[in-house]
């Protein structure tokens, strides 16, 4: 009766996908996100590691206080067509946003993002929480 081992054709690709997820960096090492205050606009930027990107879709920008989502102003991005996505304006190796903000100093925001390697895999919703004082700008995880 035939068996089925680890080196059968059949498990080659979880064979692989269990070892690279070890080889798989974590999205804060490969999306550096960087924030800073001017004249009552947040500008938000992140650095984008060789051979991922950003998709310009997949940002979010909610404003706690008023319970509304807030726009960005955005660069151009590239069109990619992607697997999952079809074809998605992106962003490689840095994007800039700046955020009107508003009057009100203190403030709490909730900065969703997401993006992929074109190696193949892609990383879950990345939020983060922006709390804005005026005393300065804190990200946290």
């Amino acid at each position: 009766m035939p068996t089925i081992s680890a080196k059968d054709e059949f498990n080659k690709d979880t064979n692989v996908l269990l070892f690279t997820e070890n080889e798989i960096p974590h999205p804060d090492e490969v999306y550096k996100l960087h924030a800073a205050i001017v004249d009552q606009k947040t500008s938000l930027r992140w650095d984008i590691k060789p051979d991922s990107y950003l998709y310009l879709n997949k940002f979010s920008f909610f404003d706690k206080q008023l319970n509304t989502y807030l726009n960005a102003t955005f660069p151009e991005g590239e069109i990619l067509v992607d697997e999952y996505f079809g074809k998605v304006e992106v962003f490689f190796d840095a994007v800039e946003v700046v955020l009107d903000i508003g009057k009100e100093i203190e403030k709490e925001i909730t900065v969703t993002y997401q993006g992929c390697n074109q190696k193949g895999y892609c990383y879950t919703p990345i939020k983060k929480k922006l709390v804005i004082k005026k005393s300065g700008i804190k990200i946290i995880n």
